[in-house]
């Protein structure tokens, strides 16, 4: 589906806008021609120069990344994307256990994917966003033949086989290689389409961090909708480039989602008033949505929704709607995708099977059996409910469960919740450690001290004697965070 896709816009919009770019006070658009025609030449260089291999992508958001990404795919091939934040040791190990045979790296990252390159024997290195690099697609450009396009045959790829291996962003674990497939991306394409209502010729961004599946599911998706995708590789400026690309709607971890709403208001009363025209709505992933993030963004006039999902589930488990009345605390509704099931087990723990879910673990079998029942049902580790209405409500992580020397258990994401309900409170994390099981509460805010702990101390007298906070600490700093925005715990 996703390369039909592709293959009937290049045929029936050619000139349609499938990104955006900034240049000056300008957004250049490049068309799905052009596009498209990028793909064919890579896939070609791939096929020709490392066919059926592992090839490994490092890079900020970018046009050259996303044609890069595709061209990998849909030549058969296997793309490993990276955290560019990685150090180059970390990125050496990683390509070293998958046998990368290839590094694709942005221009930006060549003194890195130089260092790299030392340190495992056999890599082919190549850049991409130089004029060294357009000088060569040049010279190929004119000596592949137009009839040996891509386009003019079947797609290279099954729909389940291994197309990508994608580290997780685990917040406590060691990263682990999932085998992800087209077949995964194409089911979350669906049931996309079948629940957000983007208009094409619509406009948005391409913000998210690519190597991550929340952003590059998200961007897949948005181009099989016909929306023109604006390029923001940096967030800090993501109010600037909502304004300039006239963004409709938009993907975002909670994080940023506050980061905008904070711009907006320093802007004005509404987003309307702060940026000229209306965002249709904002869809949140990756991290839980805080009910203070969703009612500062509502209230600016801008529609909140939520999803839920992991890397090896390919993206989002759950969509909301941007029709009918919101679920405030809720992550969405179940996979409108028939092939996708969901379900809860006894214990009470959400369930996944279909295309979405990973082949495995890379070269991890027992970690793939342990995620992986006989059944085919993938064991995400959060606990939770769905509804009646197939609306998913998640109460905790079945891994951060706190377990009492009674015996009682407590769900740390409830009173963290209640925490940051405290006024001036910005991030708070509940364990459960020591000899006695104590509940402890670490928080960071924006108000003294005092003010926090006496508002804890409130809290303890609200709640079951067994759920109270034995130990408070204040932080100075904010909590060190994944690259998806989640609070990483130690």
């Amino acid at each position: 589906m996703l390369f039909e896709t592709f293959r009937r816009i290049r045929e029936e919009a050619p000139n349609s806008v499938a990104f955006l770019i900034a240049s000056g006070d300008r957004a250049l658009p490049i068309t799905w021609r052009q596009f498209t025609d990028d793909i064919d030449l890579v896939a070609r260089l791939v096929t020709t120069l490392a066919p059926g291999s592992r090839i490994a992508l490092l890079g900020e958001n970018s046009y050259e990344w996303m044609v890069c990404h595709a061209a990998i795919i849909f030549s058969g091939s296997t793309v490993v994307p990276l955290d560019m934040d990685l150090s180059s040791d970390e990125i050496a190990d990683r390509l070293k256990f998958v046998g990368a045979a290839a590094l694709a790296y942005s221009s930006l990252y060549g003194e890195k994917a130089a260092d790299v390159a030392r340190k495992v024997p056999g890599l082919t290195v190549a850049a991409f966003g130089s004029i060294k690099t357009e000088q060569y697609l040049g010279k190929m450009r004119s000596a592949f033949r137009p009839s040996d396009s891509i386009w003019n045959s079947a797609p290279a790829v099954s729909a389940d086989a291994t197309s990508m291996i994608m580290f997780t962003s685990g917040t406590t674990s060691s990263p682990r290689g999932a085998e992800l497939t087209v077949g995964g991306i194409e089911a979350f394409v669906d049931s996309a389409m079948r629940v957000l209502n983007v208009r094409p010729g619509s406009n948005s961004l391409m913000l998210l961090p690519l190597h991550h599946i929340f952003g590059l599911c998200t961007s897949y998706f948005m181009l099989c909708a016909g929306v023109s995708l604006g390029v923001c590789p940096d967030f800090r400026r993501i109010f600037d480039a909502v304004e300039r690309f006239r963004a409709s709607f938009l993907f975002l971890v909670p994080a940023l989602a506050e980061i905008l709403a904070t711009k907006i208001s320093q802007r004005g009363k509404s987003a309307v008033e702060a940026l000229g025209f209306q965002i249709d709505w904002i869809l949140t992933g990756g991290a839980p949505l805080p009910r203070r993030t969703y009612e500062h963004v509502s209230s600016l006039g801008v529609k909140m929704l939520s999803g839920y999902g992991l890397t090896e589930t390919t993206s989002l488990y759950s969509l909301e709607s941007p029709e009918g009345l919101p679920r405030i605390g809720s992550a969405g509704f179940v996979s409108k995708n028939p092939l996708v099931e969901t379900s809860v087990s006894p214990e009470g723990e959400l369930l996944i099977r279909g295309p979405s879910v990973m082949k495995g673990y890379f070269l991890e079998p027992e970690k793939t059996a342990a995620a992986i029942d006989a059944d085919g049902w993938f064991h995400t580790g959060d606990i939770g409910r769905i509804d009646a209405d197939g609306c998913v409500w998640i109460t905790g992580r079945a891994s951060r469960t706190i377990v009492l020397s009674s015996g009682k258990k407590v769900a740390p994401e409830e009173l963290e919740a209640l925490i940051l309900a405290i006024p001036g409170v910005l991030e708070a994390v509940v364990t459960g450690g020591g000899e006695m099981r104590e509940i402890k509460a670490e928080i960071y805010g924006s108000v003294p001290e005092s003010f926090i702990l006496r508002a804890v101390g409130q809290l303890n007298l609200e709640l079951p004697v067994y759920k109270r906070i034995k130990r408070t600490v204040v932080r100075t700093e904010p909590f060190p965070r994944t690259a998806s925005g989640k609070i990483r715990i130690s």
